[in-house]
């Protein structure tokens, strides 16, 4: 095995992907602390990992400018881009994709050592594959597979904070101290799914969010993003002044937040992600997806779904009447495992 000076670790897609994926960076610089590493992420994502004390430097696929314009032009980016790609002179190359396009890239790196996944028609593109796991278990442990391809031990998967700046959080104690928060502490929810199908009622958070201010007496806030405007003016009016929503934010901004919230209950999304990152325990409910897969081990964190022989289908859309997984999930169900799991953090703290 080489001893690289420069690795290049492709992470493309989701910021719940990266997120989980940032462990991998940490063992590979505890194995090679003298070696930079180079993270190719999508252009949304990159704020989550920018600043990191485990990235060297950051190169940004914008998908737009591959797909858009005229074919020359398409052509002049694709080429621009792979000639980034065989500028970083990797020794290291690893593709925690494999993708097709990030398969092709990772061959073109130029990259003496090239470790990916297993799958049909790209494993040319790898000196070791990884073969995929038979037993479901959770994601980021699963992508310390690739360093074990290395012949490293990487330990057990830990989660890697998001850098916070001073700025972001003076700015949310501002906020808070404008309020007049009590010291019954602050919960935050996260109604945003990225699929359909999970997507948990609006109806069931404003429920939600009602019984948590009776219950805990906390602050009871409602994260947003970009076009779900509507959304939120849904669970603050039915919740009945019992949530607000938080101002605009950028993804920083929400990891200032999570660093000062007591809980998030959320969909299996990116915040989720984003607050195990952070270490603030989570409620999260599942619809399609595999709690097996993408809840992380340890007590501070609970996962919810209401079981039928459907789950999980990891489909976008459900095609079951009536969403019988997250639709049926009772919002009494989940307050009460939030009242547990936040007396029980607070009792441990």
């Amino acid at each position: 095995m080489i001893d690289p000076e420069r690795i290049l670790l492709i992470r493309r897609k989701a910021i719940g992907d990266v997120l989980v994926s940032m462990d991998v960076a940490r063992a590979l610089r505890e194995r090679w602390p003298a070696a930079s590493i180079h993270l190719v992420v999508d252009r949304f994502a990159a704020p989550v990992v920018d600043g990191s004390p485990l990235i060297d430097d950051l190169l940004v696929y914008d998908r737009k400018a591959q797909s858009t314009g005229s074919w020359t032009a398409r052509v002049d980016a694709l080429l621009h881009w792979v000639e980034s790609l065989r500028g970083v002179r990797a020794d290291l190359a690893v593709d925690l994709m494999g993708t097709p396009q990030t398969a092709l890239w990772t061959r073109l790196s130029g990259a003496r050592m090239r470790v990916g996944p297993r799958k049909r028609f790209r494993t040319w593109a790898y000196h070791r594959a990884i073969e995929a796991r038979r037993d479901p278990v959770f994601a980021g442990e699963r992508f310390l597979d690739w360093v074990r391809a290395l012949d490293v031990d990487p330990g057990a998967w830990r989660p890697q904070r998001v850098p916070v700046s001073p700025r972001d959080s003076e700015r949310v104690v501002s906020i808070l101290s404008t309020r007049g928060t009590s010291d019954a502490g602050l919960i935050l929810l996260n109604a945003s799914a990225t699929w359909p199908a999970k997507a948990w009622p609006l109806d069931h958070f404003a429920r939600l969010g009602r019984r948590l201010r009776e219950d805990t007496g906390a602050e009871v806030a409602l994260a947003w993003g970009p076009g779900e405007e509507e959304g939120i003016d849904t669970v603050v009016r039915n919740a009945g002044g019992s949530v607000w929503p938080l101002p605009p934010t950028t993804l920083p901004e929400l990891a200032a937040w999570l660093d000062r919230a007591d809980l998030l209950v959320t969909t299996d999304s990116g915040p989720k992600h984003l607050a195990v990152a952070q270490g603030t325990p989570t409620v999260t409910v599942f619809g399609s997806t595999d709690p097996r897969g993408w809840q992380p081990p340890g007590p501070r964190h609970r996962a919810l779904t209401n079981l039928v022989d459907c789950h999980p289908c990891n489909l976008l859309e459900c095609p079951v009447p009536g969403h019988p997984c997250l639709d049926a999930l009772d919002p009494e169900i989940v307050a009460t495992a939030a009242v547990e799991l936040l007396a029980q953090t607070r009792s441990a703290a």
